[in-house]
């Protein structure tokens, strides 16, 4: 399959990062941020436009705050160009444009995760998206899986580790162990991984 409809990405980098100690999204990897990183996974998985979800000055800033990655979402989809939003958390530094593309291969216009992971995924970008997801929070349902389920959306087998989220120093080490050992995905990226994650916080 091919990638035959347009979209743009989303960056989800507007936590706290208070387990982590310091700004995930400023992690140094191999000579640039995380955020970077992840931007570049987006552009190479195609998307038309990269957008980022993050509460400082120059990003696009939740309009209701404290109310987690939907509302990341709900105000970026007053920037989103595309009919379809492809959703990165910007704690998965294993993830690779091949699993991406997976992703949006089987989307294809329809909503789309891997199981048991509602990051990343793929909404479509309906009129009916944003007053979703606004009653969502409104009734102080946060939870972008049970958003998923009322779209519907396609479930995939996830990739082996790439999915690991990296919100700790010790989840840290354990993305360098898994690389070292090549337990990774051991996908053709694997090389590139090792490279980006040899830098210690």
């Amino acid at each position: 399959m091919s990638i035959t409809m347009p979209f743009s990405a989303l960056i989800l980098a507007g936590g706290q990062s208070s387990r982590m100690g310091q700004d995930k999204a400023l992690l140094q990897l191999n000579g640039q941020s995380l955020l970077a990183h992840m931007q570049q996974v987006a552009l190479d998985s195609g998307a038309v436009e990269v957008l980022v979800s993050r509460n400082l000055p120059g990003f696009i800033a939740d309009n209701t705050p404290q109310q987690g990655p939907l509302a990341g979402i709900l105000a970026a989809l007053q920037h989103c160009s595309s009919s379809q939003l492809l959703v990165l958390p910007i704690d998965t530094p294993l993830l690779t444009v091949t699993s991406v593309q997976r992703l949006l291969q089987h989307a294809n216009g329809a909503a789309c995760y891997f199981s048991d992971n509602p990051l990343p995924c793929v909404l479509p970008v309906t009129p009916a998206l944003s007053p979703l997801i606004s009653a969502q929070l409104r009734t102080g349902q946060r939870s972008v899986h049970a958003l998923l389920k009322l779209l519907k959306a396609k479930s995939l087998a996830a990739p082996n580790t790439e999915l690991l989220n990296t919100n700790t120093p010790a989840d840290w080490r354990h993305c360098l162990t898994l690389l070292n050992s090549g337990g990774s995905t051991g996908s053709s990226n694997k090389k590139q991984q090792e490279d980006l994650c040899q830098s210690q916080i």
